[in-house]
């Protein structure tokens, strides 16, 4: 059954560690086990970026709040798309940063 997504997406360049991405993952993962508010179900990683995916049990708000907080305390939300696909739908909206004008691509 289709549920809604949330992807982080964070670039991978060649000064990027792999330790430090995968420590932004686990503390979302920290951050949604105190609470029922999203599910984060791991990442991938090609092409250049590190997608991880989560998945919201409830309304988007508390999710991004959250998601936005914990991306700006790891330091970088500056570099961090995430996107939202909704269950119906295989649309991908960019929602930060809000004035994104590029193109989306896994």
């Amino acid at each position: 059954m289709p549920r809604n997504q949330l992807i982080v997406q964070l670039p991978i360049t060649a000064s990027t560690s792999l330790d430090a991405l995968l420590h932004v993952e686990e503390t979302l993962v920290q951050a949604f086990s105190q609470n029922s508010f999203a599910e984060v179900d791991g990442h991938d990683i090609g092409q250049g970026r590190f997608n991880i995916f989560i998945y919201p049990t409830g309304t988007w708000g508390p999710v991004l709040e959250r998601v936005y907080a914990f991306l700006k305390l790891r330091g970088v939300l500056k570099e961090a798309l995430v996107v939202k696909r909704l269950k119906a739908s295989e649309k991908y909206v960019v929602v930060w940063p809000e004035q994104f004008k590029g193109t989306f691509e896994l």
